[in-house]
């Protein structure tokens, strides 16, 4: 059960990292600024408008869809 929890600690730690570097940026964590998402399939990737920062990229937006 350590493990476990040892290894939510890390992620969380990490997580908190990753989005305090986006917001020094200004670009939104979940697409890194670029305003879509891929989902990969075997022949062909999917792009989408990423769904958290309405296609934007930006932090600020983000932040906003995420309160």
């Amino acid at each position: 059960m350590k493990i476990v929890k040892l290894i939510k600690g890390w992620y969380h730690a990490y997580k908190e990292k990753h989005v305090a570097q986006m917001k020094e940026l200004g670009k939104c964590p979940v697409c890194h600024g670029s305003g879509f998402t891929t989902i990969p399939s075997p022949y062909t990737a999917n792009t989408f408008d990423c769904h958290t920062c309405n296609g934007t990229g930006l932090y600020s937006e983000w932040e906003k869809n995420n309160e």
